[in-house]
């Protein structure tokens, strides 16, 4: 089960990380519409569950979250549109990633509130890796910073030369990404087990 766990974060993060460029608000956008479809997913599956809608509970969630994000890219479109047509179909990669259907399909006897605030928690560790490399990328590859501007336009600092990047430029490549992946889930793993042991030490005192 736990090995089963830790290929479902790594299929992904692969997922969600590798086909997006290495802008730090391409990682945000897509962060953004992990956290509303997480929220809404498990909002409208405890609906199905209150409704004893059991047979056709997989559909029924799912057509709502590929609904959802429709409306997303829609609202993307009107306000950033230089970010939706960028990235394109990867905006549909979130609502059918392993992480999301497994934190929203997961414990359904569990209590709404509990399965919220778990399913949060462990979606913002996930999140915050996945942020701190795409913020990585967009430094060291670009040697920029990318966020949300004005006027619907993508706001970008220059920190230092791009053409001064040098060695670094390697992770804005795929090959650079998926070098950078290994190195961040690994660490990802390691964290969590670490938390993982320590919690069971507190539980057996």
């Amino acid at each position: 089960m736990k090995q089963n766990k830790s290929f479902m974060y790594i299929a992904s993060f692969l997922a969600l990380t590798i086909p997006a460029p290495g802008r730090f608000v391409f990682g945000l956008t897509i962060i953004l519409e992990l956290f509303l479809l997480e929220i809404m997913g498990i909002l409208i599956n405890s609906l199905v569950t209150k409704l004893k809608f059991e047979e056709i509970r997989t559909y029924f969630v799912m057509f709502f979250m590929i609904a959802i994000t429709i409306l997303f890219r829609q609202i993307l479109i009107f306000t950033y549109t230089e970010i939706a047509l960028t990235l394109g179909f990867i905006l549909y990669l979130p609502p059918v990633s392993v992480f999301l259907t497994h934190t929203i399909f997961s414990d359904l006897e569990e209590p709404l509130a509990n399965k919220m605030k778990s399913n949060l928690l462990s979606t913002l560790v996930f999140s915050f890796f996945i942020l701190v490399f795409f913020l990585f990328r967009d430094i060291s590859g670009y040697g920029t910073f990318t966020f949300f501007g004005e006027n619907h336009r993508i706001f970008e600092k220059i920190i230092f030369n791009p053409e001064k990047v040098g060695i670094f430029a390697f992770f804005a490549t795929i090959p650079g990404a998926l070098v950078l992946t290994g190195l961040t889930i690994y660490i990802f793993l390691f964290l969590r087990n670490k938390y993982r042991i320590i919690s069971s030490r507190g539980e057996t005192k």
